[in-house]
């Protein structure tokens, strides 16, 4: 039996630019968060998910694109243990396929290098590619192109909260706007930010283009976001509705926890 982490994560820049061939690009500063899905895998007759409640699951794609690529004579049994809220802007389901593949990758034999992985990621999902190895990267194109980001840095804590809601990605994205402005000096800023370990000036760059779209999407994200965004510094993950603050202050935890005890809260951090 093979286990695999299937790490969220958060986006600490995310720059949507113009359509070209039917897709948005963006440079899209992503980190991994210490909030997982559990997935095992055992060789079986056939493909199977357990506790499976889409009838169109990615992990299922992933596996299948894998047996198929390598001729595999053998299916198999992946249980999953779902821990990240889905349709959550958190990435869980991307976050999934990716550990499919490294998951049969080591269940037969390592078969596959690092880029035929990140060629079957990038066929399941732009965001897929990113979670072949889960490091801190800027992905560009449609999010697919991952640059990871090397140098070391410190950890930082998070609080995570997504109301009941949810919000669909293509329709946040189908009433963006570009306004043709360029933030790639920004991004580096806030790159170089998290190196140095400078959380205030990275507080004050951290950026989300789908932000304003989101607002108007969703009223529980809408309200819970300018809510807090008079009393500190929050920030939307992904297409949303998932909102992040950075190293709250004691008395904005109790604050969420106690008037937002419907949604989803998680104090973590930084991988």
């Amino acid at each position: 039996m093979i286990k695999e982490y299937a790490y969220a994560k958060i986006n600490l820049a995310l720059e949507v630019m113009d359509i070209v061939n039917g897709y948005h690009k963006v440079n899209n500063l992503m980190i991994p968060i210490d909030l997982y899905d559990e997935l095992t895998f055992e060789k079986s007759d056939k493909i199977e998910l357990l506790n499976n409640e889409f009838e169109d699951n990615i992990i299922l794609k992933a596996a299948k694109l894998f047996i198929s690529k390598y001729n595999i004579n053998s299916g198999v049994r992946i249980n999953l243990i779902k821990n990240i809220p889905s349709a959550a802007g958190l990435a869980g389901g991307s976050s999934d396929a990716g550990a499919t593949l490294r998951g049969l990758n080591h269940l037969f034999g390592d078969i596959a290098t690092t880029y035929e992985l990140l060629t079957m990621a990038e066929e399941l999902g732009s965001d897929v590619p990113f979670f072949i190895e889960t490091k801190f990267a800027l992905c560009d194109n449609r999010g697919e192109k991952v640059n990871p980001i090397n140098s070391k840095y410190k950890s930082f804590n998070i609080m995570l909260i997504k109301p009941q809601s949810s919000l669909s990605t293509k329709e946040v994205y189908s009433i963006y706007e570009y306004d043709g402005s360029n933030k790639l000096k920004r991004i580096n800023e806030i790159i170089e930010n998290v190196i140095d370990n400078d959380i205030d000036k990275l507080k004050s760059n951290i950026f989300n283009d789908l932000t304003t779209p989101a607002l108007k999407l969703n009223q529980d994200f809408n309200y819970i976001y300018n809510d807090l965004k008079n009393k500190t510094n929050i920030y939307l993950s992904g297409s949303g509705p998932t909102m992040f603050i950075i190293e709250p202050e004691k008395n904005i935890i109790d604050y969420v926890n106690d008037k937002y005890k419907d949604c989803f809260r998680l104090l973590t951090k930084v991988r």
